[in-house]
C-alpha cells in the first residue's frame, strides 16, 4: 500500500490562488446624481456652475453650446480632459445635429425633478504644464425655477445653490424682443434672485451674473429692445449691487438664429466660460463661510471641508 503523501506534497499541489483584481470606477455616462458629484467634489476641488432661468430661457443651449465647443477642440483656454457625464452631454446635443432628423437645431428642455442633475468636464489649460482641474454644471428647470421664485420653502429645498461658486441667472432675449413680454422677462430675473437671497441661498464667495442670452433676437428686433434691455441691467445693478458682492451682467448668443451677415455679434461664450470657471479670490469681498450649510449631507460637508482646505 502506498504511503499517504505528505503534507509539504499536498502543499504544493494545491491550487494557487489569484488575488483579488483591483475596483475600477465604470460610469454610465449619464447626468450625474447629487451623490455621483459627491464623488467627484470628494476626489478633488471642484468648481460648481449653477444655471436659473425660466423655460426655455437658454439654459440647456449654454451647456449644449459649451460642451461642442469644447469638443472641437481648444477653447477659453482649456481643452477637453474627459467626462463623467458623456451621454448625458450628447443626449442634449443630439437636436442639434444632422443625425436628428430634425429640420431646424433644437435643444431639450431641462427636465423637471427635485433633485439637481449634473454636468462634469474634466478641463486642462492648453499652457504646457497646466494642472487638470474639474468642472460640474447643472440647471434648474423652468418648473421648479417658477416654484423658487415664488416660495420662499420651494426656495430652500434647493439646498446644492449652498455648494455653487457661480450662479448663472439667465434673461430670456427672446422674451425681451416681444413687446408683450418684455416686463415679464425682467420680473422674472430679478424676482429669482430676490428669492435666493431672501432665503440665504447664495454663498459670500459666489459670482452671480445676469446673463441675457439669445442676443441675436434682440438686437434684430431692434433698438426698442436693445433700449430695454440696457434699461434693465441698469435696474438690476441698482437693486443687487449692495447686496451681491460679486455680481455681474453679460450678454450672449450661444445658438444664434439669425443671419450673422445681417446681424453680426461675438457669441460671448469665451469670455463666459471663463469667468463662470474663475473663483472668487480668497478675500475678495465678504468673508468666506466659516461652515457648510447646517442641511448639507455628511458627505457634501466632507467635500466642503476639504476643498476649503485646499483652497487655503
Amino acid at each position: 500500500m502506498a504511503d499517504a503523501p505528505s503534507a509539504e506534497a499536498a502543499a504544493a499541489n494545491a491550487p494557487v490562488e489569484e488575488p483579488a483584481p483591483a475596483f475600477i470606477d465604470v460610469y454610465a455616462g449619464n447626468e450625474l446624481s447629487s451623490e455621483d458629484a459627491d464623488a467627484v467634489t470628494l476626489r478633488s476641488p471642484a468648481h460648481l456652475v449653477v444655471f436659473a432661468g425660466a423655460s426655455e430661457s437658454g439654459k440647456t443651449t449654454a451647456l449644449a453650446s459649451l460642451y461642442e465647443r469644447l469638443s472641437d477642440g481648444p477653447f477659453a483656454g482649456f481643452q477637453f480632459a474627459g467626462s463623467r457625464s458623456l451621454l448625458g452631454f450628447e443626449q442634449i446635443c443630439y437636436l442639434n445635429r444632422l443625425a436628428s432628423g430634425g429640420a431646424d437645431p433644437d435643444t431639450p428642455h431641462t427636465p423637471v425633478s427635485d433633485e439637481a442633475a449634473y454636468y462634469h468636464l474634466a478641463l486642462r489649460g492648453t499652457d504646457p504644464g497646466a494642472k487638470r482641474r474639474h468642472v460640474l454644471l447643472s440647471a434648474i428647470s423652468g418648473e421648479l425655477f417658477r416654484l423658487a421664485k415664488y416660495s420662499r420653502e420651494d426656495c430652500e429645498r434647493l439646498t446644492f445653490l449652498h455648494r455653487a461658486n457661480t450662479i448663472v441667472v439667465l434673461v430670456d432675449g427672446a422674451r425681451l424682443a416681444v413687446n408683450a413680454q418684455r416686463t415679464n422677462a425682467q420680473s422674472d430675473a430679478s424676482s429669482i434672485l430676490e428669492s435666493f437671497l431672501d432665503a440665504k441661498m447664495i454663498g459670500s464667495r459666489c459670482r452671480v451674473e445676469f446673463v441675457f442670452s439669445k442676443l441675436d433676437r434682440v438686437v434684430e428686433a431692434g433698438e426698442a429692445a436693445v433700449e430695454f434691455l440696457n434699461t434693465t441691467e441698469t435696474k438690476l445693478r441698482t437693486k443687487f449691487g449692495d447686496r451681491v458682492p460679486h455680481l455681474g451682467f453679460r450678454r450672449i448668443a450661444a445658438r444664434p438664429e439669425v443671419d450673422q451677415s445681417k446681424v453680426p455679434l461675438n457669441d460671448g461664450l469665451v469670455d463666459a466660460f471663463i469667468a463662470w470657471t474663475t473663483p472668487v479670490a480668497v478675500g475678495a469681498g465678504a468673508a468666506p463661510q466659516n461652515a457648510p450649510p447646517i442641511d448639507a449631507r455628511e458627505f457634501a460637508k466632507y467635500g466642503w471641508r476639504h476643498s476649503a482646505r485646499r483652497e487655503s
